[in-house]
This record gives C-alpha cells, sequence and structure tokens, in this order.
C-alpha cells in the first residue's frame, strides 16, 4: 500500500519522488504552507494534507510544501490520531443467542 510507485518499500517509505517534490516546491513558491509554531518558513519538504491513512492520495492537490519543524509537529499530531483510531473498540453486533 506503499505509495510513490514500485521502488517504495514499505508502508514507511513513502518519500516524494525528486520530480514531485519539486513541482510541489515549486507550486507553493518555496514556502511553508503549515505555518505553525517555529515554523522555519522555507519549504524543503512535501507533506500529504490529508494522511494516507486517512483516505488522502498522491494527488498533487493532496501534497504541500512544508518545513522540517511543521513537518515533524504535523506528523506526531497524525501519529496520535492513528494509535487512538488502532486501540478504539470497534463495535460488533451481539451474538444472538446472548441478549
Amino acid at each position: 500500500m506503499a505509495g510513490w510507485g514500485s521502488k517504495s518499500k514499505g508502508p514507511r517509505s513513502r518519500g516524494a519522488p525528486a520530480r514531485i517534490r519539486a513541482v510541489v516546491l515549486n507550486r507553493d513558491g518555496g514556502q511553508c504552507q503549515v505555518r505553525g509554531p517555529r515554523c522555519e518558513v522555507v519549504a524543503v519538504e512535501v507533506d500529504h494534507i490529508v494522511p494516507v491513512f486517512e483516505g488522502g492520495t498522491d494527488d498533487l492537490c493532496n501534497l504541500q510544501a512544508v518545513c522540517g519543524q511543521c513537518h515533524r509537529r504535523k506528523t506526531r499530531q497524525e501519529s496520535t490520531r492513528a494509535r487512538a483510531r488502532r486501540r478504539a473498540p470497534v463495535w460488533q453486533r451481539p451474538h444472538p443467542g446472548i441478549l
């Protein structure tokens, strides 16, 4: 399920190919699109706006230029949501013999 074509080695190997990275950085003017606390302003990385685990795609419209600081912060927040989602109980229909 890894993106970016056949050279990906798994879900954690999602780095954008250089040509896609260059297109996104150029489109966003080399500026961080997140602008969180301690933002470095100059974007050097590419990030999914909607994370893949939440249904986001590798389409250019779902990619944004980000600085390293904002990317790490956003990734931590997404990881927290992903862990909570995995731990959340899954509703199951009660067994018909147990009412």
